[in-house]
C-alpha cells in the first residue's frame, strides 16, 4: 500500500514539471507583466518606428527598435519623462519623444 502511495506521489510530481505546465506558467507571467505596463508605438523621422513599454511597477521602460529590445531606467526630470541606460535614451512630454542612440543626433518621434 505504501509503495502505491509513493509511486502516485512521484508520478504527480513529475506531471507538475511537464512542458505544458511550464509553458502555461510562462504565458501567465507574460500576461501579468503586460498588465503592469503600457505600450506605445512612436513614429520617428526617417520613417523609423519604435515601440516603448513603460513598466509601472519598477521605473523602467523597454524600447524596441529594429527588432532589438533595449532596457532603460527612469531618471529624474523637471517635467515629462526621461529613461536612459547611458548610451541610449528617450525623453518626452505628452505625445512627443526624442530618441538618443549613442552619439547620433536626436531623432524626433510622435506617438501614433
Amino acid at each position: 500500500m505504501k509503495f502505491i502511495l509513493v509511486i502516485s506521489f512521484i508520478a504527480g510530481g513529475l506531471m507538475a514539471c511537464s512542458p505544458q505546465d511550464q509553458q502555461d506558467t510562462k504565458q501567465q507571467k507574460s500576461a501579468e507583466e503586460a498588465g503592469k505596463s503600457s505600450q506605445i508605438i512612436f513614429e520617428c523621422e526617417r520613417n523609423d518606428a519604435i515601440t516603448v513599454r513603460f513598466f509601472t511597477d519598477n521605473d523602467r521602460a523597454v524600447m524596441t527598435r529594429n527588432n532589438e529590445d533595449i532596457e532603460l531606467k527612469q531618471e529624474r526630470t523637471a517635467s515629462g519623462f526621461l529613461y536612459s541606460n547611458g548610451l541610449n535614451g528617450i525623453r518626452g512630454k505628452g505625445d512627443d519623444l526624442s530618441l538618443q542612440i549613442g552619439r547620433m543626433a536626436l531623432i524626433n518621434c510622435r506617438a501614433m
